[in-house]
């Protein structure tokens, strides 16, 4: 069965897919999947997420020129959400949002290498309160990127130990998910189940892609590793990124927004043309790539994708093997996507729909129906901490921004949240550049820190290829947008967005 819920600019429908649609109907959530037990146990918790997956990295979204088989079963398994946001297009940012349920401007990390306020609870703390065992394997980036070697500990997490300690710096997620993988699928055939589990599985890929712009050179279609030197190490990349796009004898199409609008706010249109050490991939991109380099960039992203969908494949299934499937609330999710040639854009670091919007997936057996298409309600990376302890029946001290989306998920009836934000700050030694973007019903508004603004109607211009900002006709539409945006900044206190806004 197959529930595609959908909105529309006056209002939302419920669109179910073959006969199920007369039991939806009639029957309601238990015709969509859900049996509910009259009591049961605490689920144990899997948060498994990505690193750079934007949310069209997946078959199940329609894309023909990947195969992701672990990630499609898991949306068939539940609900996904395809109008999901990140916070930040940003790593550290956008999981000091993940862990803690609040805005990077709250947590204080809006740019890599800072620390989260002390008083910010994040899940391991709350979880752990309430009787988990409280487990994280890993990148963490909060700040360190492995904490296994400096930082040593995660407040409120037990540290999976899957370190190389020979191995000085890990990089790479060719390097550190297959190691992370047998760590986790040895402690999960070892669990013992006396306490319910909250796990934090965090892969480093597709993250790699990075280094597709980066390399100095090709290698030859005969050599499967390209050797790095970065940090002053050696580190070796896959193939799928370092062979020339004329080894392969196939390239995946560009995307039909490749190209770049003439008209780009000078915010974004500079990192095109400086070489910012922050962000860097897009330049050298923007200087070196013709359409077959690009196409060479989408094959690499591709592959690095599906190199990380075989790594979970493991993991779900030790899990069912386990037998701790069918008790077990699983989340995916990634911190951030990317570029993937639209605009021509290279890695994050942007407000465009490709770096902003990420996968978002829950499975719980029994308790979340299964098959499910959620693209009516806009759902972010704030949401998914509270969520979890709702299904946990955890009831927290601490103060989140983002909202559980369970009533959403148990009735597709259900209103959700109006608007969102995500947040921008994109070079750290200058950091009066940021920028906002809000998402209100079908349109999308940016704003950045030079005055700059777009506006795009994305039920009509799905690519963001026409800003709508100097249309007379959307200015009511623009006034609205602005008002939700100060609302919201005055509710988070969120300096930035008040003082642009007041220019």
């Amino acid at each position: 069965m197959l529930c595609i819920i959908t909105g529309t600019r006056v209002g939302y429908r419920i669109n179910y897919i073959g006969m199920s649609f007369i039991m939806c109907l009639i029957l309601g959530l238990s015709a969509c999947g859900i049996k509910r037990p009259e009591s049961r146990q605490k689920p144990n918790i899997l948060l498994i997420f990505t690193d750079q997956q934007n949310a069209g990295m997946l078959g199940v979204a329609g894309n023909k020129d990947l195969k992701t088989p672990s990630m499609d079963f898991l949306a068939k398994q539940g609900i996904r959400f395809t109008q999901a946001y990140c916070t930040s297009p940003v790593c550290g940012p956008a999981r000091s949002s993940i862990v803690s349920g609040r805005m990077p401007h709250e947590t204080g990390v809006e740019w890599n290498g800072q620390r989260m306020k002390e008083h910010v609870l994040n899940a391991g703390e709350l979880f752990r309160r309430n009787g988990y065992l409280t487990v994280w394997g890993g990148k963490w980036h909060l700040p360190e990127s492995y904490p296994y070697a400096e930082q040593k500990s995660i407040k409120g997490f037990d540290l999976l130990p899957f370190w190389d300690v020979n191995k000085e710096r890990w990089i790479l997620g060719a390097e550190t998910d297959k190691p992370l993988t047998k760590a986790v699928v040895d402690f999960i055939n070892n669990y013992d189940q006396k306490e319910p589990l909250f796990l934090a599985v965090s892969y480093h890929n597709p993250h790699d892609i990075c280094f597709y712009p980066r390399k100095a050179g090709w290698i030859s279609e005969n050599d499967s590793l390209l050797e790095i030197r970065y940090y002053g190490f050696e580190h070796q990349l896959p193939s799928a990124i370092g062979m020339h796009p004329d080894s392969f004898p196939e390239l995946p199409a560009l995307p039909f927004n490749h190209e770049v609008d003439p008209h780009e706010p000078g915010f974004i249109s500079e990192k095109r043309q400086n070489h910012l050490e922050y962000g860097v991939e897009t330049h050298m991109a923007h200087m070196e790539f013709g359409s077959k380099e690009w196409r060479g960039y989408l094959n690499a992203y591709y592959r690095l994708t599906e190199m990380v969908d075989r790594e979970i494949g493991q993991v779900l299934d030790a899990l069912k093997a386990s037998g701790m499937w069918e008790n077990t609330l699983i989340v995916f999710t990634s911190d951030h996507g990317d570029g993937a040639a639209a605009h021509k854009w290279a890695a994050k670091l942007s407000l465009y729909e490709e770096s902003s919007k990420i996968p978002m997936i829950f499975v719980y057996p029994g308790e979340i129906p299964a098959g499910i298409i959620n693209q009516k309600n806009l759902v972010s990376q704030i949401d998914i901490l509270p969520t979890m302890l709702d299904y946990a029946q955890i009831e927290s001290e601490a103060d989140f921004t983002g909202e559980s989306l369970r009533s959403i998920m148990d009735d597709p009836s259900a209103v959700g949240r109006d608007y969102l934000v995500v947040e921008l700050a994109d070079y750290k030694p200058d950091s009066t550049r940021k920028g906002r973007m809000l998402r209100l019903n079908q349109y999308k508004y940016n704003i950045y820190s030079t005055g700059e603004e777009q506006l795009f109607n994305l039920q009509s211009d799905p690519g963001e290829m026409q800003n709508l900002i100097r249309n007379r006709e959307y200015e009511e539409i623009r006034q609205a947008c602005r008002d939700s945006l100060q609302i919201w900044a005055q509710s988070t206190k969120d300096e930035f967005a008040l003082a642009v806004l007041t220019e």
